[in-house]
């Protein structure tokens, strides 16, 4: 019974842009499919609009999030003040007939589609373009509504282009961030040289993170997760077209003296700085501190020798020039090099001392507060199998309750555990404790809870042995 998700529609809309019925166009700021009927487009935001000024008579402070109907799931996401998000999907159940002249007979299981998912892909989508296009109120203050379209035309364009919605799962619930398994000597030495970039370069003055396959940053925790996904996303896609290194463009030829690594430029972004066009473009984005809501603009300056990247935060207001560029090349070089050499050697030394066995169970663990993830879902834990996609499959009844679990544990205890038994005989468990959550799918058939629990406790002391979980 294979499940096909698709995005029938997604669009923005702000009800305060439409005085009447006549200018109803007026209040949408976005629609996909663009081709879509304009008058189909108006029905559909005005029946969302209906939904949501019926939700309020029942509770004003919680806008409506979610209608699901027998064809279709609706997520709705309150971005700004006015400002609506809205993605409808549908899931189609294919039924193969028993003649093999008779064709198959679709059937909608919207059932199978979890509104928690969806809703973060919402805000993850809104916070991205808040990042690398700015806030949507003070754009279309500080100039118009056509302008904001235009924006966000550019952007969920190429985002609704780019993604596949329906590969979206539970671990799109967190946007964690996987860490690389380094000892603490390698931990200090690599927060060592992100400070010494920083106190070196004040005339310039620079917020620098590293990447290698994992993110070590002077952001804060939000930033963080939003950067690390914009890389992920588009910049190493690029890098390993090398299509947008500097190498053999006119960087190079601007910065000859570059032997160990590479400035990245001109990747895809809304709004770009062409500050000296031989250069290449970087990245513009808005960023704020913890305890400030006020965002300011930076340019995203990226680095690459060997397996790393340093990202770099420099403010609008700083000059970059070529002197700036080969002082930062000679500066970095050969210390990010060799600091990713060490790296790479601490990893495999720690993945081949480390046994693995297969079990018959599967984990999702988050930890809140650094925003780090490990999962065993998603790809396998094997060595040999790193970077290639898991044969494990959750059942939708599995999926239906991790969700359950996790979208349910603001209303539990700081502390909890709770086991629960699917349809199919498989159980899935839930944990949480110091804002550290554990998700598991146990793929066997047993039937006493003690059983259940010595194999999550067994689990636990394998994968997270120096971790503490409320017994």
């Amino acid at each position: 019974m294979p499940t096909e998700v698709t995005v029938q529609n997604f669009y923005i809309f702000n009800s305060t842009l439409s005085k009447t019925e006549d200018d109803g166009a007026k209040k949408i700021l976005f629609y996909y499919p663009e081709h879509e009927d304009e008058n189909k487009k108006v029905l559909n935001v005005g029946h969302i609009e209906a939904v949501i000024c019926f939700a309020r008579n029942f509770n004003a402070n919680e806008p409506c999030e979610s209608l699901r109907t027998e064809k279709t799931l609706q997520v709705l996401y309150n971005a700004e003040p006015d400002f609506w998000i809205v993605i409808t999907v549908s899931a189609e159940c294919k039924f193969k007939q028993n003649s093999s002249e008779s064709p198959d007979e679709h059937v909608y299981c919207t059932y199978n589609l979890q509104e928690p998912i969806y809703l973060a892909i919402l805000k993850h989508w809104y916070y991205t373009f808040q990042m690398t296009v700015g806030n949507m109120t003070e754009l279309m203050n500080d100039n118009d509504p056509d302008y904001l379209r235009l924006m966000l035309n550019k952007f969920y364009s190429k985002y609704l282009q780019s993604t596949d919605v329906s590969s979206h799962t539970f671990m799109d619930m967190f946007q964690g961030i996987s860490f690389l398994p380094l000892d603490n000597v390698i931990h200090l030495y690599a927060q060592s040289f992100l400070n010494i970039i920083e106190n070196t370069f004040q005339q310039a003055p620079v917020r620098a993170g590293l990447v290698w396959r994992a993110t070590e940053s002077g952001l804060n925790k939000h930033q963080t997760q939003l950067v690390y996904s914009y890389i992920l996303m588009w910049v190493l896609p690029e890098i390993a077209k090398k299509d947008h290194l500097v190498k053999g463009n006119l960087v190079q030829q601007c910065l000859p003296n570059q032997l160990v690594g590479r400035f990245i430029t001109n990747v895809w972004a809304v709004k770009t700085d062409s500050w000296i066009s031989d250069l290449g473009k970087v990245p513009i984005l808005w960023l704020n501190d913890e305890n400030d809501k006020i965002f300011k603009s930076y340019r995203l300056v990226m680095y690459k020798a060997h397996h790393s990247i340093v990202c770099m935060f420099i403010k609008m207001g700083n000059p970059l020039t070529a002197d700036l560029y080969n002082t930062l090349d000679q500066f970095l070089g050969t210390k990010l090099y060799l600091l990713s050499e060490k790296m790479k050697n601490t990893i495999e030394k720690t993945l081949t001392s480390k046994l693995y066995t297969e079990r018959p169970a599967k984990f999702v663990y988050f930890n809140a507060m650094n925003l780090a993830i490990k999962n065993s879902i998603k790809y396998s834990n094997a060595i040999s199998t790193i970077n290639r996609p898991s044969e494990f499959n959750l059942s939708p009844d599995a999926l239906r309750v991790l969700v359950d679990i996790s979208s349910q544990q603001s209303c539990m205890h700081p502390t909890y555990s709770v086991m629960i038994k699917t349809s199919n005989d498989n159980w899935v468990a839930g944990r949480l404790c110091n804002s550290r959550e554990i998700y598991i799918v146990l793929n066997q058939k047993l039937t006493k809870l003690y059983d259940v629990d010595s194999e999550i406790q067994s689990l636990c002391a394998q994968e997270f042995g120096t971790i503490f979980f409320y017994d």
